[in-house]
């Protein structure tokens, strides 16, 4: 446990060289009336073409949602198809927050499902990897903040970016869609569960849940907080805002069996007890506790990838 705690706690030293210079908060518009979440997500990709460049193993597409910075709504990941069969499992991976590249995700997954024969896709969150503007300190630094809106914002282009993809690789191939999300990218994969009826298998990896939450509780938050208390939002404020992000209000709309959780006991990210709050939510779907803290998706990586492919296979197998 100590030793978890402490490499936790020396990533997040390392985490916090790099913060916004400067006040990332804007006035939060007010909130009028409850937000239908169905309306909210809606995707409608009949106008969106998912251009694939096989040569360069990158997909691109233009997201039907328009933020302040263009660099932000082209959408550009990796994806590495096997030519035999269109029956072959897909698996979208999606990263965590700051993440700027996927080598994480790669050297988790990436030898094995290949070896399988899996489709492989990396998603990339708003304000990450190509999507971060020039001016941004770090990637996502534009995706949580202390501007409450453009953070609803971010992720509302998230999971309607992430929607188009998963429709587009249904239209075009036969085989079951598997989301697999890491951290952040746990968080919004949680919330597509709660959207997305069609998919066969969702796994959540040391995943968040309620971000503000995240930002009141958790080490990684505290300078987001500082910035929002100096200008007079407050824990209940902020839930209030943020109630639209939160797929703990919800159930999700795929089998709970069909959903695995993966969590650290000794996480300094991800608070457990906002963890078991989600799980209990969502009826106590399958789950795996980890003697780590969130550094295990490094130190853990090999024990993550047993388990998630195993889960998928059974998934797989059972239809």
């Amino acid at each position: 446990m100590l030793f978890s705690k402490f490499i936790d706690h020396y990533a997040l030293y390392q985490l916090h060289k790099k913060k916004s210079k400067i006040s990332q908060f804007t006035k939060p518009k007010e909130i009028m009336e409850p937000i239908q979440r169905e309306d909210f997500y809606q995707v409608n990709t009949k106008d969106v073409q998912v251009n694939i460049d096989y040569d360069k193993d990158i997909y691109l597409f233009n997201s039907i949602v328009t933020s302040e910075f263009p660099i932000n709504d082209l959408v550009s990941g990796e994806v590495y198809l096997h030519a035999e069969g269109a029956a072959n499992p897909n698996v979208i991976f999606v990263h965590g927050w700051r993440m700027n590249s996927y080598s994480k995700l790669k050297n988790m997954y990436h030898s094995r499902m290949s070896q399988l024969g899996w489709n492989m896709y990396y998603f990339p969150l708003a304000y990450h990897m190509e999507c971060t503007p020039p001016h941004s300190l770090y990637n996502g630094e534009l995706m949580i903040s202390a501007n409450i809106d453009r953070t609803v914002a971010a992720a509302r282009q998230s999971i309607i970016d992430l929607r188009t993809l998963i429709h587009s690789i249904k239209l075009n191939n036969d085989g079951p869609i598997i989301l697999v999300g890491v951290s952040l990218g746990g968080w919004i994969t949680n919330l597509i569960a709660t959207l997305e009826s069609e998919l066969n298998a969702v796994v959540s990896v040391f995943y968040a849940n309620r971000l503000a939450y995240s930002i009141w509780n958790t080490i990684p938050g505290r300078y987001i907080k500082e910035d929002l208390l100096q200008n007079g939002i407050d824990y209940k404020a902020l839930l209030k805002h943020w109630e639209i992000t939160d797929p703990s209000l919800v159930l999700p709309k795929i089998k709970k069996d069909n959903i695995l959780l993966i969590s650290g006991k000794y996480d300094q990210y991800i608070s457990l007890e906002d963890a078991d709050y989600l799980w209990q939510s969502w009826g106590k779907p399958p789950r795996k506790l980890y003697n780590c803290g969130h550094s295990g998706i490094v130190l853990q990586q090999k024990r993550i990838a047993e388990d998630t492919i195993t889960f998928i296979q059974e998934r797989i197998k059972s239809g």
